[in-house]
């Protein structure tokens, strides 16, 4: 039995209450920013692999300075809670495609084809 468009849409927005709460409040947002940077530098300093949700966010801080890294995760915080925020399919498909690693082992970033899919071999 399939639920209603409408009874998705209210499911929807209660599981998203929690995140949208904190993303418009600043100090929970800060807070929070704080908590995922140290889990994020206790992981590594310990050795660790990152959880799959914190991997992502980690790869893109990367390239930030230190100090600035905090506020950057209060900025995406924020701009995920708006609820006016269109979701754009070209540009979710240009994310995933950034997110695609070379080869087996993922030695760095590529834009083309998923691992393990066949690639053309140029012709002689």
């Amino acid at each position: 039995m399939a639920t209603p468009p409408s009874r998705r849409k209210l499911l929807r927005r209660l599981r998203d209450a929690p995140a949208r709460f904190i993303g418009r409040t600043p100090w929970l947002r800060r807070r929070y920013a704080r908590r995922i940077l140290k889990t994020i530098d206790k992981y590594q300093d310990k050795g660790r692999p990152l959880p799959d949700s914190l991997v992502r966010l980690e790869r893109q801080l990367r390239r930030v300075p230190k100090p600035k890294r905090q506020q950057l995760v209060e900025d995406m915080m924020e701009m995920g809670s708006e609820d006016h925020v269109t979701t754009n399919r070209a540009l979710r498909r240009a994310a995933g495609r950034q997110e695609r690693q070379k080869g087996q082992r993922g030695g760095g970033q590529r834009p083309g084809t998923l691992p393990g899919q066949p690639r053309q071999r140029p012709r002689n």
